[in-house]
């Protein structure tokens, strides 16, 4: 975060797209602020993506979360996802702590899912 806050000539986006814990954007807002005077945006634009299709989930996902403050931000981002969204799938504008948890939502949601499949799946052997 540093090198990034020393290295920056003008505005910049700074976009996670990892999984982190739900506040990572003001750290890292923080410590790059610490190295410049520049202005800067910090995102968080979760993957979405299935094990063994990655890449063709990142070239057509099937929903795009944007967390940030600015607008200038979601216009930076808008136009950097305008290729991969023309099939319409949606993308949501949302406040950055929002982005954050979004993702272990839709982590534990999968969670979820795939135990409630096992236990049904246990009870019909179960049943016969």
């Amino acid at each position: 975060m540093r090198q990034i806050g020393l290295a920056m000539n003008g505005y910049k986006v700074i976009v996670d797209k990892s999984t982190v814990p739900v506040g990572t954007h003001a750290r890292v807002r923080e410590v790059v602020a610490q190295e410049t005077e520049h202005p800067f945006s910090v995102v968080s634009t979760p993957e979405f993506l299935k094990q063994g299709a990655a890449i063709e989930d990142f070239m057509k996902p099937d929903r795009v979360v944007i967390g940030a403050k600015s607008e200038r931000a979601f216009e930076v981002m808008d136009e950097l996802y305008a290729p991969y969204v023309r099939q319409g799938n949606p993308v949501m504008h949302m406040d950055t702590r929002s982005a954050e948890l979004t993702k272990y939502a839709a982590n534990s949601f999968l969670a979820t899912k795939i135990s409630f499949m096992n236990e049904i799946a246990r009870l019909c052997e179960l049943l016969g």
